[in-house]
């Protein structure tokens, strides 16, 4: 997918090379999990500045000094994106804003499904940075890395659901930031789940694998999508 989407780029743009920068929003596997791939892509016309999920690379590449305080950013070529550090879902966890289109890309921080938890007191703070960074700001929207919410309002899918015609847009808004973060202070760091219109709360430990009856049923339940693949109404 890489190799022909940069090949319509150059030749769209009548160019024999690009380089890419390759970057994550945060170190977690299912954002990682293609690395390899990219590291031993051979193009003649693609070269890769691939970057680490790292708190040093991540510095680096978006001069950071104050991490996770200061305000980075990355020259696209023309083309500003603002960096804010955000570590809590994960110790990596950046957002980025574009000037161009006013939309913030909110990485797992912020986005319509089940927003996980593992500190309450990094995540009080990373909203509250979100919310402070863009305040006097224009913000389309915002963009995070997952879909989980239904149509329906305070509904989610089951975890594991692969199959979900009813989904909410990716795209939500500002007054969701602000929500989340009345939310958060509102909860006094109380170990609970908190279903809202467009998102919802888990509050997690540290180590959020699935075990026991809860492994057992996303694994029915993907197995169950699985085989009636061409006829998702009967895996409902």
């Amino acid at each position: 997918m890489v190799e022909n989407v940069a090949g319509k780029w150059l030749t769209r743009n009548h160019r024999k090379q690009i380089e890419l920068v390759v970057a994550h929003s945060h170190l977690h596997s299912d954002h990682v999990a293609g690395d390899e791939q990219l590291k031993n892509l051979q193009s003649p016309s693609i070269t890769i500045d691939f970057v680490p999920a790292t708190v040093e690379a991540s510095k680096k590449l978006y001069r950071i000094t104050n991490w996770p305080d200061g305000i980075g950013s990355v020259d696209l070529g023309g083309r500003v994106l603002d960096v804010i550090a955000i570590p809590g879902h994960s110790p990596v966890s950046i957002a980025l804003y574009d000037r161009r289109t006013a939309i913030l890309f909110s990485g797992d921080s912020l986005y319509p499904g089940r927003l996980y938890v593992h500190d309450w007191a990094d995540s009080v703070k990373i909203t509250q940075r979100l919310v402070d960074f863009t305040k006097g700001t224009l913000v389309a929207h915002i963009l995070g890395c997952h879909i989980e919410q239904i149509t329906t309002p305070y509904l989610d899918y089951p975890i594991g659901t692969i199959y979900q015609p009813h989904e909410h847009g990716l795209a939500i808004s500002r007054g969701d930031l602000l929500e989340l973060n009345e939310a958060l202070a509102s909860l006094h760091r109380v170990s609970t789940r908190l279903a809202l219109r467009d998102f919802s709360i888990w509050s997690v430990p540290a180590d959020s694998r699935l075990h026991g009856k809860a492994k057992e049923k996303f694994e029915s339940h993907q197995k169950k999508q699985r085989e009636h693949m061409w006829d998702q109404s009967a895996a409902q």
